[in-house]
């Protein structure tokens, strides 16, 4: 989480520090120098005071701790874990430092609280502090690559260790400078700091010193959070001056090294928690990122599955037709073949009118065949949405007189044509418009055995001319009207013969959508069909152009 991406070598890139670090690391060394001349100038007692500050920096040590051990879970960085535990050491210590302080109230001073136990928990708790954030990055590179590499994947269960191991660490020392009161050095006599005091003062100044050149060393590769500590161990150093400066209790320094280290602890704390921050901005950003990308995704799964279904139609489709063919082709070639061969082998022996019949039927269903083709051709440029239409005004008379011409002798007699209002006119191809009509009047025929009747006649609006062909037959049965326009489909009629592919009234749809028109069915009463063809009239398609010219 508050890792930067790094290098190959699995460090952080260098990255400007920022100028507030230095700021406050100088200011704590420069406060602490200016202070140590007048440390030792003694102010009022205050214990309640002092236990305030123990806890605050607890608190603010066990908090900084939290967010430290959140950020080695979210990103697996063994040094921020060692930081984690640094903290956590200070919190956990702080608790018997605190104790031993209060017991000095009780006791009085020259007592074994006051001379001995709370100076050596204060140093352990300083010193341990310091050791233990300087040397994190030695303890880390020191671990074998394979507990190193347990360690960043279950870290969940190094965090846990690490923190035993810590607890562990604070009972032990406390333990060993309780029970070892007796020969440890005294730090105080009577109230003035020993010469074992003094040099455990240097000591602690020695390593604070060391403990912050070891951080600055190498700090543009660490992460920003971890760069903050060095505000802590300066804070340690400063602590070292004034108690060298001063050793007594409830003095200027004194006072200072307290308000020091909460004011260190608060720095960290504050810089982590804006790290915190920018970081869940950061995921924020990330999981809006994350979520606009999954919509993407899903809008394209969507597009995907769209041309699946597409795609699984058009193998339908290509299936249905190839099937539909292959049925509806042996018909017309059955007959074609059985008349070949009477032709062929019994050529002499009939007559020229049975001859003449056969040739007629011989044509009747090569014509049929190809129609069929037509038919099939100008469907599959109609699904590639490749109909190419060419519109004139067309008279109505002329439109139904054509469709008349070109029925056959048996079916022109059973049609009757009713041409509508004088002098009007449609829109539309001719060639498409013949078609449609004529699959209608082909359709009646095959499916009715009464007459049919054909008619044009203007709307309501006047706008549009409707042709309709009625038969007298037994009409297309409820269910199916929903799927009569619908290609490869067919109501069965009862007694009537199957003929055709199921795609002639599929067709005759697309051409009329393609010139601005549409088709429909109805029921007539009490019995028959009728279809109609709604295109629109010459007169509304030349103003509508006119309005557009203007």
């Amino acid at each position: 989480m508050a890792v930067n991406i790094g290098s190959a070598a699995g460090e952080p890139e260098e990255a400007p520090i920022s100028r507030g670090l230095w700021v406050c690391a100088a200011a704590v060394i420069t406060a602490a120098l200016v202070v140590a001349p007048i440390a030792d100038h003694r102010l009022a007692a205050h214990p309640n005071l002092a236990v305030a500050f123990f806890v605050l920096m607890a608190a603010a040590d066990l908090l900084t701790a939290h967010l430290l051990v959140q950020q080695f879970l979210a990103g697996g960085r063994l040094s921020t874990l060692g930081l984690a535990s640094a903290y956590l050491y200070s919190g956990v210590m702080m608790a018997p430092y605190a104790v031993a302080f209060t017991r000095i109230q009780h006791s009085g001073p020259g007592s074994i609280w006051s001379d001995i136990c709370a100076p050596w928990l204060f140093f352990v708790l300083f010193a341990g502090f310091t050791l233990l954030v300087a040397a994190r990055r030695r303890i880390v590179a020191a671990l074998p690559a394979r507990l190193a590499r347990q360690a960043r994947t279950r870290r969940r269960a190094a965090a846990t260790v690490a923190t035993a191991a810590v607890l562990a660490l604070v009972a032990a020392l406390t333990w060993l400078v309780l029970s070892g009161a007796d020969w440890l050095p005294r730090f105080y006599q009577g109230g003035t700091l020993t010469a074992a005091g003094r040099w455990m003062g240097w000591v602690g100044l020695l390593t604070a010193a060391l403990s912050l050149l070891s951080v600055i060393k190498g700090l543009r590769r660490r992460p920003p959070v971890e760069r903050w500590v060095a505000v802590a161990i300066s804070c340690s150093l400063a602590t070292a001056i004034l108690y060298l400066a001063a050793p007594i209790r409830y003095s200027l320094g004194w006072y200072a090294t307290r308000v020091t280290l909460l004011l260190s602890a608060g720095v960290v704390l504050l810089a982590l928690l804006a790290e915190t921050a920018s970081l869940y901005r950061r995921l924020s950003t990330a999981h809006e990122d994350l979520d606009q990308a999954h919509r993407e995704l899903s809008r394209r799964a969507e597009h995907l599955a769209a041309a699946n279904l597409e795609l699984e139609a058009a193998g339908t489709w290509k299936s249905d037709i190839i099937a539909t063919l292959t049925h509806e082709i042996n018909q017309p070639l059955a007959v074609i073949s059985a008349y070949s061969e009477e032709l062929t082998q019994e050529w002499d022996t009939i007559t020229d009118d049975e001859r003449r019949a056969a040739v007629q039927a011989l044509g009747d269903r090569v014509n049929q065949l190809l129609d069929m083709a037509a038919h099939l051709l100008t469907l599959c440029r109609a699904e590639r949405g490749e109909i190419r239409t060419r519109p004139v005004a067309l008279p109505v008379e002329q439109v139904l007189t054509q469709v008349t011409d070109n029925l056959t002798k048996q079916a022109r007699v059973r049609v009757r044509a009713s041409y509508g209002p004088p002098g009007a006119a449609v829109w539309a191809d001719p060639v498409h418009t013949h078609e449609v009509l004529t699959n209608f009047v082909t359709n009646a025929v095959k499916y009715s055995p009464g007459d049919i009747h054909m008619s044009a006649a203007l709307d309501d609006t006047g706008q549009e001319v409707l042709f309709a062909v009625s038969d007298e037959g037994n009409g297309v049965p409820p269910e199916f009207v929903a799927h009569l326009f619908d290609r490869f489909t067919q109501a069965e009629q009862p007694g009537a013969v199957r003929t055709g592919a199921g795609f002639g009234l599929y067709l005759s749809k697309l051409l009329a959508e393609a010139n601005a028109g549409k088709v429909w069915y109805e029921d007539v009463v009490p019995h028959g069909g009728r279809f109609v063809l709604c295109l629109p009239s010459a007169q509304r398609s030349a103003r509508t152009v006119a309005s557009r010219a203007r």
